[in-house]
């Protein structure tokens, strides 16, 4: 085997890693998104039970590190479906659909029934979430381990 074969070789399990190690950054970012949502939907019911802030009030003063970890990009936020418009969502399906569900209803009511809103939606998005981070290791296994086999048999079936 000569010298441009070892390297094409090489070449090939480093961009195995390197997708495996991508992969597992992103399921990091899903399962921060999701933590980060379901403690938005939290602060969201604080300040609406505290203060009886209406929404685009709380979410113009929210802490930034929150809405980092939502992956919002946007400071100029009017309502809670606006900002999912302007975020990407790593979520998964079953989530985003709660939190577009949840968007909807906010605002629209009494402060009792936007706190039994987010009571419903808080305890429909938290189970979502606890599945994320629990899974996230054997997800993040599986991430590494894939790329890493796929690019193995394919230096295998080109030697």
């Amino acid at each position: 085997m000569g010298f441009f074969e070892w390297i094409g070789c090489l070449l090939i399990l480093w961009v195995g890693a390197a997708v495996g190690v991508l992969l597992v950054r992103f399921e990091r970012r899903r399962c921060r998104q999701a933590e980060g949502f379901v403690a938005l939907v939290r602060y969201i019911r604080l300040q609406i039970d505290c203060f009886s802030m209406p929404v685009g009030r709380i979410l113009r003063g929210c802490d930034g590190k929150l809405l980092i970890d939502c992956g919002v990009e946007s400071d100029c936020l009017t309502d809670f479906c606006g900002l999912l418009q302007k975020t990407r969502l790593y979520l998964p399906e079953e989530m985003c659909r709660l939190l577009w569900d949840f968007g909807r209803r906010l605002g629209e009511s009494y402060r009792a029934d936007q706190l039994r809103n987010c009571d419903y939606f808080l305890e429909r998005l938290t189970p979502c979430c606890d599945r994320l981070r629990t899974e996230l290791p054997k997800r993040e296994r599986m991430m590494l381990l894939l790329p890493m086999a796929f690019a193995a048999m394919l230096v295998l079936l080109l030697v």
